[in-house]
């Protein structure tokens, strides 16, 4: 989880924390995603779910 806070943090250019969810509600979450990318990792834990949207310039 360290290893995409950081990635997500450079991307964004200041810290943006993650949250976590219990492990069935992010089951439902995944029925419901407009897509899903499988990779090759084989540590444990390496889910995450990413909401895809528009924040506008002046927010914070």
């Amino acid at each position: 989880q360290k290893e995409v806070q950081k990635e997500i943090d450079k991307a964004e250019g200041k810290a943006w924390p993650m949250i976590s969810i219990e492990r069935y509600a992010f089951y439902e979450r995944a029925k419901k995603a407009y897509c899903v990318i499988q990779t090759g990792e084989r540590r444990f834990y390496g889910c995450f779910a990413f909401r895809k949207g528009v924040i506008p310039p002046d927010a914070e």
